[in-house]
């Protein structure tokens, strides 16, 4: 795997595309506004944290990448954001045949931004391109299942596989798809676009910006969302990279920017403008057990968790406003809902911290830091320096860790520099802990391939976890389905807890704040479908 194609696979959050109107609405004014407040033709800019990368949405799971995409490319169906109930987007009607296939009925009349026609056989290559092992898509069995087979009859499309999948249907209904000109030729749609979305790409300035203008003959999305004539869609979207957080509420106050998620210390200064929040994981230590550092010790891990108090921590990076994440998922709506971290992280023991280490065979040496086999307990904290609370809380464990006699050597720089130090990493023994890099989604086997299998550069387990139990365990859940699947991919993830493998630690409402514009729901992510914006006169 080239270091590119890396950099686009991983996300800050790995959010299955279904989840992005998955959420409920809030404004302190209560209302989206009415339609005499809407301007005809008028201008919308969204910040991203950081480049895109590559824009094909069969290649990528980043984040940045399905914000941009979210305006140019549609699922089969949709989710309603009140009742969490799909509704039809570009199928119809679907129908769970058995629990090895699915039907979707594709609408007609629906069109490309190239002029072509959206069939049931583009959508049936979409799933067949990104299982064909061959195009390197990373949505290969964390979304769609590696044994999936799609075939196409008239305006239907079935997708059969060979047992039964968790999640099937949610999985396959909410893939994002690609016209047919972009799957003949991938490359076309990486720094453009080719979906039936209400918007299509025009223009992309690499660590600058993208681009979008409105399509004519827009009609077919969810219902009460914009058609290419409703009053107050934007006639273009400008995707802005802004990498600081003041610079990004700066830009707000000065309607330099439409809509951004802020969080922080900055929140202050936007406390006028209007707001849509919605769950996201705030904060999460993943620890790197790379054979040969420090943190591949299981002793290590643990030590270092009961070294510092994870509540005084969520309190931190959350700045007062979040609570202890329960789970790996936290975006909703959850496929699965659960508590699986529930008793069983280490607790809060800084004298235990102690005993674990020494009982491994650490000792201290003459200034206070424990060695073992005469190399010193050495820890490289990585972690996102471009919010304060994110900082404060790298340098609480820094603390709490150098307290316990570990030396402590702390890295921080912007979402690209965490990234590239983890998952995209020339030497991926340099860092031991990450904050800020966190791992979320709305259903569980998402996470599969980044916490177990090949580690890089061959597959995608940065943190080379190694977990048979897990492995075991997401195997059986994957045999499943309902309630009973869900009870597997508990157990999958408090094998991982048991191990301190990863610890998902704060959940915070995220806000998305407007400044001239609004949205009729929520984001995710930072995620906004296109036809729910709105811009005000």
């Amino acid at each position: 795997m080239n270091r590119t194609r890396a950099l686009a696979i991983l996300s800050v959050a790995l959010v299955t595309p279904l989840a992005l109107a998955g959420c409920s609405t809030g404004t302190p004014s209560g209302n989206s506004g009415a339609s005499d407040d809407f301007a005809i033709d008028g201008t919308f800019s969204v910040a991203i944290a950081q480049d895109p990368g590559d824009l094909n949405p069969l290649l990528t799971n980043l984040v940045a990448a399905q914000v941009v995409n979210a305006f140019a490319y549609e699922s089969l169906v949709f989710v309603d954001p009140e009742t969490s109930e799909m509704q039809p987007l570009l199928a119809e009607s679907w129908e769970e045949v058995s629990p090895t296939e699915v039907n979707f009925t594709i609408k007609d009349g629906i069109t490309c931004s190239d002029g072509s026609e959206f069939t049931a056989e583009t959508a049936a290559a979409n799933f067949n391109w990104i299982v064909d092992e061959a195009n390197g898509s990373p949505l290969r069995d964390s979304i769609i299942p590696s044994s999936a087979v799609a075939t196409a009859e008239g305006n239907v499309v079935t997708v059969e596989v060979p047992e039964p999948k968790p999640f099937l249907l949610n999985n396959l209904g909410g893939q994002a798809m690609v016209c047919d000109a972009g799957l003949e030729d991938p490359s076309s749609v990486s720094a453009a676009s080719n979906g039936t979305g209400l918007f299509e790409i025009t223009e992309v300035v690499a660590n600058d910006h993208v681009t979008l203008t409105r399509r004519d003959g827009y009609s077919w999305g969810p219902e009460g969302f914009a058609t290419s004539d409703t009053p107050g869609a934007p006639k273009t979207v400008t995707v802005k990279v802004v990498t600081d957080a003041s610079t990004t509420a700066n830009l707000l106050l000065s309607k330099g920017l439409n809509a951004a998620v802020v969080s922080g210390a900055d929140e202050a200064r936007l406390a006028d403008l209007d707001y849509k929040s919605s769950p996201n994981l705030s904060g999460e230590l993943i620890f790197n057990h790379l054979a040969g550092v420090s943190t591949a010790d299981v002793e290590v891990r643990t030590a270092l968790t009961q070294a510092a108090d994870l509540d005084s921590f969520t309190d931190i990076i959350t700045g007062g406003k979040g609570e202890r994440a329960t789970s790996l998922i936290t975006v909703e709506p959850k496929t699965c809902a659960y508590d699986s971290i529930a008793d069983r992280l280490p607790e809060y023991d800084e004298d235990a911290a102690a005993a674990t280490l020494e009982d491994a065979g650490w000792a201290k040496n003459a200034d206070g830091v424990y060695e073992r086999d005469g190399q010193p307990l050495h820890v490289t904290l990585v972690y996102n320096n471009t919010t304060d609370t994110v900082s404060a809380a790298s340098e609480y464990l820094a603390t709490q860790w150098e307290n316990l006699g570990v030396e402590v050597e702390l890295k921080g720089g912007d979402q690209g520099f965490l990234v590239g130090s983890t998952f995209a990493a020339s030497d991926p023994s340099g860092w031991n802990v990450s904050v800020g890099l966190n791992l979320q989604s709305n259903t569980p086997e998402i996470f599969i391939p980044y916490l177990s299998g090949p580690t890089i550069p061959e597959g995608t387990n940065f943190p080379s976890i190694d977990n048979q139990e897990y492995v075991d365990l997401t195997a059986e859940a994957s045999l499943e389905v309902g309630d009973a699947a869900c009870d597997l991919w508990k157990q999958a993830e408090q094998a991982l807890f048991d191990a301190v493998d990863i610890i998902p630690v704060s959940v915070t409402p995220y806000k998305m704040y407007f400044n001239g514009a609004t949205s009729l729901v929520a984001p995710v992510a930072g995620i906004l479908p296109a036809g729910a914006i709105r811009v005000l006169k």
